[in-house]
C-alpha cells in the first residue's frame, strides 16, 4: 500500500468518524454512549430546533452520558444568569428530551437576581460593558414558561449556598452567564463543594469570554485563573479543539471555544474509566 493510498484511507476514516452517523441508527445504546455521539446530538438539536442553544444540548448530553457510564441515576444541570429566561426554558426542554434518551433523572435549576445585574464592583466586573439593572427578569412570566426547572432568586453567593445545602443530584453541566467577575467567583462555590455534589468532570459553558474587552485580567477568565491558582485538586480547563469533535455544521460555532471542563481530581470516581462506548460496555450489567 502506497503512502498516498494510506493517507486517503486515514482521511476518509476521520471524516466518517467526525460526521458520526448522518443516517440515524435509532435510539440504540451504542448511539447514546459513544464517546462523541454526534449523530444523536445533531438529531436532538434539529428535533428541538435548538441551533442557538446547541451548546446546552452538548453539555447536558455529555453529563448524562458520563452519569450513565458511572452508574448514577440522576444529575443536575444549571444556568447561572437567567435574565429574560430563554436559556432556562431551553435547558428545561433539553433536559426533558435527554431524560427520555438516557433513562436518568435530570434536575434543572436557574440562578438569578431577578431584578437585573448587581452593581459592578470595580474594573474586573467590566463596568464599560455592564451596569446595575441590566438584563431584568419578568419573574411571573418566566415561571409560567417553565415545566420542571426551578428558579432560585437572589444574590448568587446566597442562592448557591442554599442550593448546596439542599443536597441536589450531582452537577454535570453548568452554564455560567453571570457577566461579572465577582458574580462568577461567587458561582464557583459550586465547584468548591463536596465531591458528592459533582460529577468527576463537569462540563461548563462560559458565555462572556470572547471578543469585546474580555481578557485574562477581567470577567470570567480572571475568575477561572484565580480558581485554578487556589485549588490544587480542582481545575477548570478549556476543552481544547472541541470544534474538531462536533458535527460539521458546528465547526465554526463560537460556543465550541466557550466550553470548559471542571476536573474534580479528588472525586472518588475521577479515575474510573468513562471513555468506553457501548461496544465495550454491557448496559445490563
Amino acid at each position: 500500500m502506497t503512502i498516498k493510498t494510506l493517507a486517503r484511507r486515514v482521511a476518509a476514516s476521520a471524516r466518517t468518524w467526525l460526521e458520526d452517523d448522518r443516517h440515524p441508527r435509532g435510539n440504540s445504546s451504542e448511539d447514546r454512549l459513544d464517546r462523541y455521539p454526534n449523530g444523536l446530538f445533531s438529531r436532538i438539536v434539529a428535533e428541538l430546533q435548538m441551533s442557538r442553544r446547541a451548546h446546552y444540548v452538548w453539555g447536558v448530553m455529555q453529563a448524562a452520558r458520563l452519569a450513565v457510564v458511572l452508574g448514577l441515576g440522576s444529575i443536575s444541570v444549571l444556568e447561572l444568569g437567567v435574565a429574560g429566561g430563554n436559556g432556562l426554558v431551553a435547558l428545561d426542554e433539553i433536559a426533558t428530551r435527554i431524560k427520555e434518551e438516557y433513562g436518568l433523572d435530570i434536575e434543572v435549576y436557574g440562578f438569578d437576581m431577578g431584578k437585573g445585574l448587581p452593581k459592578p464592583a470595580d474594573h474586573r466586573d467590566l463596568p464599560n460593558l455592564f451596569a446595575e439593572g441590566d438584563y431584568p427578569m419578568d419573574v411571573e412570566r418566566l415561571r409560567a414558561r417553565l415545566t420542571d426547572a426551578k428558579l432560585l432568586l437572589g444574590p448568587v453567593r446566597d442562592t448557591v449556598r442554599q442550593f448546596i445545602e439542599s443536597s441536589p443530584a450531582p452537577i454535570g453541566f453548568v452554564a455560567y452567564d453571570l457577566d461579572l467577575y465577582t458574580s462568577t467567583v461567587d458561582g464557583f462555590q459550586l465547584l468548591d463543594g463536596a465531591s458528592s455534589l459533582l460529577l468527576p468532570r463537569v462540563h461548563c459553558y462560559f458565555d462572556d469570554i470572547l471578543g469585546l474587552s474580555y481578557g485574562d485580567c477581567n470577567g470570567p477568565r480572571l475568575a477561572i485563573s484565580e480558581f485554578n491558582d487556589s485549588h490544587p485538586q480542582r481545575k477548570i480547563s478549556p476543552i481544547f479543539g472541541l470544534r474538531h469533535f462536533v458535527p460539521r455544521e458546528f465547526f465554526d460555532s463560537p460556543w465550541t471555544e466557550k466550553m470548559y471542563m471542571a476536573h474534580i481530581f479528588d472525586h472518588p470516581l475521577y479515575a474510573k474509566t468513562d471513555h468506553v462506548s457501548s461496544r465495550r460496555l454491557d448496559l445490563k450489567a
